[in-house]
Order: C-alpha cells, then structure tokens, then sequence
C-alpha cells in the first residue's frame, strides 16, 4: 500500500482539529509503497499526525509531514513547532504515559500512548523510529520502513 495515500487520509480526518486549534498541516511526498497492516500503518499516521497538532503552539503552529520513498525504504517524517523540549524528556516521549507536561492543554492531550503505540507499530513492520526536539522547539518524528520491492 502507499503510505503517502494512508497519511492524506489521516490528514483529512484531522483538518478540523488542525484548524480548531489554529495549526497548518503541510503535506508533502510522493508514492512510497509499503506492506504491512493497513489499520496499523493508518493508525501510525494519525498518531504521529494527532501528537504533532496537539503538541504544538497555542496559534499558529505548523505541523510538516511528508513521506519519501528512498532505496530499501520508506520514510515518514512528521515535525511541528512547539516549545523547546529538554533533550533527557525526548528520549521517554516513546514509553507509554509519559508526557511532556510542559507541552500538554488539557483539551484532547490523552494519556501518553501515542508515540507507545507508533513504536510498537513500526516495530512490528521491522522499521526503526527516531524522535528528536527541534532546534527551535517542537518535535521531530521519523518513522522508516522496509519498501514494498515491486518492479
């Protein structure tokens, strides 16, 4: 399945949230063909897609996405503004219930899973996933994983 058509869904579902909170969504990728569980793959999408709005700064915020199919693999990149996280709090943004409290409203901010559950997704797609803090504060998210090899 194509991985950039799986995050054009995701971002449709989530454009109300997006514009309630005052963030752009900017799309970006081509193909970028996988196998793996289609649920699965579309529920790291919107994952990495929710966090990345609900994350962000209180107006105006921007959440980039793109997919880029490379040699071997695919990736997708997910990053957004937001506040400047200390580097040791990044690293357990991926163990389940751990939050950045510094970064969380109340309203739709959950219970720390999301990044739990993409791990575990990617892991299950014999992926790798990296999570770094921006230089000029937010997150960035890349998740890669093995290409469909068709040809």
């Amino acid at each position: 399945m194509d991985l950039s058509l799986l995050l054009e869904e995701a971002a449709e579902t989530l454009l109300p949230l997006a514009e309630k909170r005052r963030v752009s969504l900017r799309t970006d990728g081509g193909a970028a063909s996988v196998v793996g569980s289609r649920a699965l793959l579309l529920q790291l999408t919107t994952n990495l897609l929710h966090n990345a709005i609900v994350h962000n700064l209180p107006d105006d915020g921007v959440a980039w996405v793109r997919t880029e199919a490379g040699s071997g693999s695919v990736e997708l990149v997910v990053e957004n503004t937001g506040e400047k996280l200390p580097p040791a709090l990044v690293p357990t943004l991926v163990e389940p219930f751990q939050r950045g409290t510094e970064r969380v409203r109340s309203d739709q901010a959950g219970v720390g899973l999301g990044l739990a559950i993409v791990r575990s997704i990617v892991q299950a797609h014999d992926g790798s996933l990296t999570i770094a803090g921006r230089p000029d504060g937010g997150l960035r998210v890349s998740a890669v994983l093995p290409a469909n090899a068709v040809g």
